[in-house]
């Protein structure tokens, strides 16, 4: 039988790697330690994991709970949560994302392994339930009427357990990350729970342009044009075939 193939996420680098160490002792195999929220949504695709460890408290601007959310909608990975905080307050973010297990740290190796197999347990029960979403009826959610929003020059970003307000002009590019993108502004990279395609509608057309099926700039930032590729603050960017006359009909060339 094939090892289970284990993924943590976890920003002390000693605790990671005598987690790894105990894992693969159980006869586990650890494809992937990463300490941010970020790295671990870029990876997960690559590496395929069956089971996630998720540490509550992360590097980067997400954390285990935030990055669980959006990792529930990219994949059907089960996860368990680790963490040093039980408080009620913690416990109950934590519930909303429907992990498979709860890890209070310090834990033994009994008890590592027992939510293990609970968590690959859950997720098989889980699997052979009825399928509830096709009775709700779809939800226009990539359609935005521009009117609905009081805010028109900005967008706000959850970062943590706060919005912050991040404001269009300051926006250069944004790529797409499968289900959700990268926002880049002139000082800060934002990870969101939002399709390239939901993004694009949120943009004004007279500032941003798709010139890539990945990709959104900002004319305004382009800096030059060499050969298929924009550049903006050091960055190339692809111009899809398919944009690329339209671009250069906006742009002003001598």
């Amino acid at each position: 039988m094939a090892r289970l193939k284990l993924m943590i996420a976890e920003d002390d680098v000693v605790i990671a790697q005598n987690l790894s160490l105990s894992l693969e002792s159980m006869g586990y195999e650890v494809c992937q330690a990463v300490s941010s929220g970020e790295e671990l949504l870029l990876q997960v695709h690559q590496h395929q994991p069956d089971l996630i460890i998720l540490d509550i408290t992360l590097d980067g601007k997400l954390d285990g709970i935030e990055t669980a959310a959006m990792l529930a909608k990219a994949t059907k990975v089960p996860f368990i949560f680790m963490t040093a905080f039980s408080d009620k307050e913690t416990i109950d973010r934590a519930k909303q994302t429907n992990p498979h297990a709860y890890l209070v740290k310090p834990f033994d190796a009994r008890t590592l392994q027992s939510s293990i197999e609970l968590a690959i347990h859950n997720a098989g029960t889980r699997q052979l339930q009825p399928d509830q979403a096709a009775a709700i009826p779809a939800q226009p959610s990539d359609t935005v009427e521009a009117d609905n929003f009081l805010v028109h020059d900005a967008l706000f970003v959850k970062v943590r357990n706060r919005l912050e307000k991040v404001m269009l002009e300051d926006i250069v590019w944004a790529e797409a990350q499968d289900i959700y993108c990268n926002i880049k502004t002139r000082t800060h990279l934002h990870l969101v729970s939002q399709s390239l395609k939901n993004l694009e509608q949120r943009l004004p057309a007279n500032q941003f342009m798709r010139v890539h099926r990945s990709y959104i700039v900002q004319l305004t930032a382009i800096e030059a044009i060499e050969d298929n590729n924009i550049l903006i603050g050091g960055k190339q960017i692809p111009i899809g075939n398919t944009h690329r006359d339209a671009l250069l009909k906006r742009l002003q060339i001598l």
